[in-house]
C-alpha cells in the first residue's frame, strides 16, 4: 500500500481498497486533518493528509475480506452455463483416472479423434 502525504478520498479508497464513503466517514469520525479540494463543485470535496495516525490506522484495517466477512451468508452458487457443466464433467472424470486408464483414452482419442468418440456414443456429428 503507498500513499503520498495528501491524497483524495477516491485516491486513498484505490490504494487501500474501500470506497470513497467509507474513507469520508472516518476521515470526519477520527477528524483527520483535511483540507478543501478547490474547483470541485458544491465545496465539499476535500484532500485527506496522510500523518502518522492515518497511515497506522490503514495499516491496522484489512480491506475487502473484511467486508466479505461481515456479508450477510448465503449459499455460493456457481452460475454455470451447460457448457462449464459439461466442461467440468470431463475434468472430474480425468482427475478419477489412473495413469494406465488416462493412457488408453488419449491413444482411442488419437486414434478416433472427436468423431470416433461421438459416433461411439452414437451422436450424430
Amino acid at each position: 500500500m503507498r500513499l503520498k502525504s495528501k491524497m483524495t478520498p477516491a485516491e486513498l479508497a484505490r490504494a487501500t481498497g474501500y470506497t470513497p464513503q467509507t474513507i469520508n466517514k472516518w476521515a470526519r469520525k477520527y477528524a483527520w486533518k483535511t483540507s478543501p479540494l478547490s474547483g470541485v463543485k458544491g465545496g465539499r470535496a476535500l484532500i485527506i493528509h496522510i500523518d502518522e495516525p492515518v497511515r497506522d490506522f490503514f495499516l491496522n484495517t484489512r480491506p475487502a475480506k473484511r467486508t466479505i466477512q461481515n456479508a450477510a451468508a448465503e449459499p455460493t452458487v456457481n452460475y454455470l452455463n451447460e457448457y462449464d457443466r459439461l466442461e467440468q464433467q470431463f475434468m472430474d472424470i480425468l482427475n478419477i483416472l489412473t495413469e494406465q486408464q488416462r493412457k488408453k483414452l488419449l491413444e482411442f482419442l488419437l486414434r478416433e479423434g472427436a468423431h470416433g468418440l461421438l459416433s461411439r456414443l452414437d451422436i450424430q456429428a
